[in-house]
């Protein structure tokens, strides 16, 4: 094993220490202070792994801008109930179709069985998955799947998987929303901006990219996608209301 393959792999531990502190938190199970305390040990480990690969002179600048972003698409969700929010709220704009169980995932799954596929378990699509690493719809149902559960760091290793092949919009934009959620909006645009000129209609990416913008204060540019999805015919009613008020808050900051 490589020594960029251990930086990965210690940095998806961290990344799953923290979001077992997270579930810990919400199931009761140890109190705030204390997942305050051990996601701070962690995101600390995750700091110096970003500052020492900075400065390893043998590693290409693209592989060691690869594991910075690996490492800050992984630091600070700890916020379960916020997070678990944001991302009910994002996911409504895709309507039915983000079941996690469509596409190639279903003829494998199904095998000409007609298995109920809302019975499959997670545990069960990693097997297949494990048996069809090169099935791209396939890793994405399922990265779909722990996204929309909030399981981000589960969701994170199978969408980094899926771009080492190839720039897929939906994982563009799921990394770069997670990315944002940990506190990270100026690399999260970056995969935002790339989900949408893949796909210049990805109605979710336009949601995504207009909250990054608000955060980074590019009001005017959050503006053009706002306005996309506050007058789209597939937008909740709770997203074009959220839409309208960010639009409204951007136009009068004073009001």
């Amino acid at each position: 094993m490589t020594r960029h393959d251990r930086t990965i792999e210690e940095i998806d531990d961290l990344n799953r220490e923290i979001a077992e502190v997270a579930e810990q938190l919400a199931e009761g199970d140890i109190d705030e202070a204390t997942a305050a305390e051990l996601t701070d040990k962690y995101t600390a480990r995750l700091g110096t792994l970003i500052d020492a690969r900075s400065t390893e002179p043998d590693d290409e600048p693209a592989a060691r801008g690869a594991l910075t972003r690996r490492a800050k698409a992984g630091i600070g969700i700890v916020g379960v109930a916020v997070v678990a929010i944001a991302v009910f709220a994002v996911v409504s704009l895709a309507g039915d179709g983000t079941t996690g169980l469509e596409g190639v995932a279903q003829e494998v799954l199904t095998d000409g069985n007609g298995r109920d596929l809302s019975t499959i378990s997670n545990e069960e699509m990693e097997q297949v998955v494990a048996q069809n690493p090169s099935v791209v719809p396939m890793r994405l149902a399922l990265a779909r799947r722990y996204f929309e559960a909030g399981e981000f760091d589960k969701a994170l290793d199978h969408y980094f998987v899926i771009l080492d092949n190839e720039q897929h919009p939906e994982a563009l934009a799921n990394v770069g929303w997670m990315t944002y959620l940990s506190g990270y909006p100026d690399v999260a645009v970056a995969y935002v901006e790339a989900a949408l000129e893949r796909d210049p209609t990805y109605l979710v990416a336009k949601w995504y990219l207009a909250n990054i913008y608000v955060a980074l204060d590019r009001g005017d540019e959050a503006i053009v996608h706002l306005v996309a999805v506050a007058e789209a015919d597939e937008t909740p009613t709770d997203i074009k209301d959220r839409a309208v008020e960010l639009i409204s808050q951007i136009e009068s900051p004073d009001g």
